[in-house]
């Protein structure tokens, strides 16, 4: 049976591919090139070849373009995205920096409440020993009124005792007189003695001058007394409205302060709940790339992170005082809670969440896989993202490059350090953009996609080292996802 098929697969053969000649003339002379079965047949299979080779070629090219078209439309929707985000963490930060300036403002205006009430605690204090003195001066001028009634009284007493003595001394006078018209023997004794009492009557008219010049005198001191009263009275009654005032005043500032402490306080509850809800997320995120929070935040250096704010020291009585306490630890509390925050925000710069090229598949994962070499189970260190060859590579944060060349395997690589213990590194480049030592910003060109060193097609080698040991980019990508959704 199997010669059958054999002599009917020769019949065949010589019936599609007979011996042929080709004839050619040159210059009057002709030849001719024979053509064999098998050169036939070769011919036949090398035309199938190229055209099936031409087919997958076209199909291919197809195909490549509406890839290519896909991702661009997916580079497209990235961009928007990324503006949209960009648009939002503006907006976070303006509103933020609002609170801040509305925080501070609110701050200086307390400042100053509690300095105009100082200022009004000391003028009251000022008042009040200045009615004190008032009050004793007023005692005093009220003794020496009491004294110069007193006296006054005394006067008044022996001017009445005098005018009786005078009364009794003209009655005496007109019984002498009577007397001396009677007798006339009597009138030089009567002469003598009218002498006498005249004399006597001239000193106590002299006498009753000198108590009248006393009485005015004494009534000139008790009007001057009783105006100094009504003046100290005046003044009395005034510092009390002064101080009814000043209590009303001081009244309508501790209203007024206590007011602003409620809406400070209530601002700064609110700060400090959005700030501990934006704390949960970063750490939250920093925890999907599986790195410690407290190991990185340790290693931040906080002289770089900018802190501070108005002092506001505690004036007032001791209850004012009691509730600046109690402000101070909240604002202090709130500022911790800041530096938390701004420390972390600092972590956040650092670690690498983005892909390091725009449009890419993963070709191979990280961890345990087969070598596409051995064929053997062997671990990864990396993730492969295949692409387009001359693909832009950007880094993937902000950091400084460490190394630039050849390095074995990895053909031409970079590794940037990016501080707190991390690294990446960027193998299997076509071409290196960036210098050793460079400073590089979060997506900056580095290099082109390639396929050099130990490699079998166009893709980046994309590891991430935190203190010499590799973790796997996945995480930091899926991290990413977080931080640069639209």
């Amino acid at each position: 049976m199997s010669e059958g098929v054999t002599v009917a697969t020769k019949r065949l053969l010589d019936r599609f591919f007979p011996e042929r000649q080709i004839l050619l003339r040159s210059r009057g002379e002709v030849s001719f090139v024979t053509l064999g079965q098998s050169s036939q047949i070769g011919l036949s299979v090398g035309a199938l070849s190229l055209l099936g080779w031409l087919a997958y070629a076209t199909a291919g090219i197809y195909l490549q373009s509406s890839i290519i078209a896909g991702k661009d439309d997916h580079i497209a929707r990235m961009v928007t995205a990324h503006d949209r985000l960009g648009a939002d963490m503006r907006a976070v930060e303006s509103r933020y920096q609002q609170i801040t300036a509305n925080l501070e403002s609110n701050q200086k205006v307390l400042g100053d409440v509690l300095q105009q009430h100082s200022d009004l605690g000391r003028v009251r204090a000022d008042l009040l020993r200045e009615l004190k003195q008032v009050r004793k001066q007023r005692d005093v001028a009220l003794n020496r009124s009491e004294k110069l009634n007193t006296r006054l009284s005394q006067l008044e007493n022996s001017l009445r005792q005098t005018l009786n003595e005078s009364t009794h001394l003209q009655s005496n006078l007109s019984h002498v007189i009577d007397r001396l018209a009677t007798s006339e023997t009597d009138r030089d004794k009567v002469h003598q003695e009218r002498s006498a009492l005249t004399a006597n009557l001239s000193n106590m008219q002299d006498n009753l001058s000198g108590l009248k010049k006393a009485r005015k005198t004494l009534q000139v001191d008790l009007e001057s007394s009783e105006q100094m009263v009504a003046r100290l009275t005046n003044q009395r009654d005034h510092a009390f409205s002064t101080n009814i005032t000043l209590n009303k005043q001081i009244g309508n500032l501790e209203g007024r302060l206590q007011q602003l402490q409620v809406a400070q306080s209530t601002l700064v509850g609110n700060i400090q709940d959005r700030t501990n809800a934006n704390i949960s997320e970063l750490e939250a995120v920093i925890e999907i790339t599986g790195l410690n929070v407290n190991n990185l935040l340790d290693r931040v250096d906080h002289k770089e992170i900018g802190t501070g704010g108005p002092l506001i020291s505690p004036l007032g009585p001791r209850s004012a005082q009691a509730k600046g306490d109690a402000k101070n630890n909240s604002l202090g509390l709130l500022e911790n809670r800041l530096v938390h925050w701004t420390a972390l925000n600092a972590v956040l710069e650092r670690l690498p969440m983005s892909p390091p090229v725009d449009n890419f598949s993963i070709s191979s994962s990280f961890g345990k896989r087969k070598d596409p070499f051995t064929k053997r189970r062997a671990f990864h260190s990396g993730l492969d993202l295949a692409g387009v060859n001359r693909t832009r590579i950007y880094a993937t944060s902000p950091g400084v490059v460490t190394y630039v060349g050849w390095k074995g395997p990895y053909g031409r690589m970079i590794e940037i350090d990016h501080g707190l213990g991390l690294r990446t590194r960027y193998g299997h480049l076509r071409k290196i953009l960036v210098k050793k030592g460079q400073k590089v910003d979060f997506r900056h060109k580095i290099g082109l996609m390639g396929s050099s060193g130990r490699s079998t097609g166009t893709h980046v080698h994309y590891e991430v080292v935190f203190d010499g040991k590799p973790l796997n980019p996945r995480k930091f990508l899926k991290a990413g996802k977080y931080v640069f959704k639209g």
